[in-house]
């Protein structure tokens, strides 16, 4: 069964060597206002949770090393 949505929220449970990624989701606006989210469970590993992560920054276009500079950096580029 193919289900969509918008991400609304999500939250993770560290198992060890595993980790529990838990996802909600809404189909409609009423779904939303009334906070009644669809929730899906996924159980990863440490290793599939950082290839998604790194696919995840990739996909946004965002690098995530930008506004992470020091000081010295800031004042002498």
């Amino acid at each position: 069964m193919e289900s969509h949505g918008a991400l609304v929220g999500w939250t993770h449970q560290d198992l060890g060597k595993r980790t529990l990624i838990r996802l909600e989701s809404v189909r409609t606006r009423e779904a939303a206002d009334e906070l009644n989210p669809d929730v899906f469970r996924v159980l990863m590993t440490k290793n599939q949770a950082a290839v998604l992560g790194n696919y995840l920054i990739e996909i946004s276009g965002l690098n995530p090393r930008e506004g992470r500079r020091g000081w010295f950096r800031r004042l002498f580029g």
